[in-house]
């Protein structure tokens, strides 16, 4: 038999043509299949799009109603009583004008501690006051004197807002001993009494200036602004 001649290539047969056409038509179906998956799965996610915007949106938290200012029993309205204490309260802890002596008008805030202009201030008006009880025991003259520097401290503590503690020096007997006739300069103080509070409660009196200053200023804490006059 004559081999084939180089690059001669023989005939299919009808399986070898019949196959490739199957070969073909499987090719096609399973491109077919992988489109028609594509495509399914396209539309239900787009199915799934619509379905979420069309989702009832939940609903927002309402905020819960801040107290009211002043509710004291939370009852969410104000009693008279409440609202005469809301109004007074707003007044003791706002900012307001101070007086000085030679007329300068300054702001005081109530929550912070005094100044110095205000301070020596005040200082300044204790002045007469303090002169007398550095010249006499007398009763007769010390105690009406001691009653206007309490009035006086008052009306101070009113116009600041601040509660105020006195340090002073005065003549005194250092013997209750009214027979005792020996006299030294001592230490004591004085405060305005804090409406529906306790009065300051300083130390005893002491011949030692920076000694009772110490102690009274312990006592006082950061609730009284202490002033040191003399």
């Amino acid at each position: 038999m004559t081999p084939p001649k180089a690059g001669f290539r023989a005939p299919e047969t009808a399986c070898q043509a019949e196959g490739m056409s199957w070969g073909r038509t499987i090719t096609l179906s399973v491109v077919a299949i992988a489109l028609t998956t594509t495509l399914v799965s396209c539309s239900a996610a787009a199915d799934t799009l619509r379905d979420l915007a069309a989702a009832t949106p939940t609903a927002a938290v309402t905020p819960a109603a801040k107290p009211l200012e002043g509710d004291l029993n939370g009852d969410g309205k104000l009693t008279a009583f409440e609202t005469e204490w809301l109004a007074k309260t707003k007044a003791e802890t706002a900012v307001r004008d101070y007086t000085l002596l030679d007329g300068t008008v300054v702001q005081v805030d109530p929550a912070q501690a005094l100044t110095d202009p205000v301070r020596a201030d005040i200082a300044a008006q204790f002045a007469d006051d303090i002169a007398v009880t550095q010249s006499t025991t007398d009763g007769g003259t010390r105690d009406p004197r001691t009653k206007i520097m309490i009035d006086k401290i008052n009306t101070v503590a009113g116009a600041t807002g601040r509660d105020i503690v006195i340090i002073y020096p005065s003549l005194s007997r250092v013997s209750s001993d009214v027979r005792q006739t020996a006299t030294h300069i001592v230490w004591s103080s004085i405060n305005n009494a804090p409406e529906g509070g306790n009065p300051f409660t300083g130390p005893n009196y002491d011949v030692d200036r920076e000694a009772y200053i110490a102690k009274a200023t312990e006592v006082a804490g950061d609730k009284y602004d202490v002033i040191v006059v003399g």
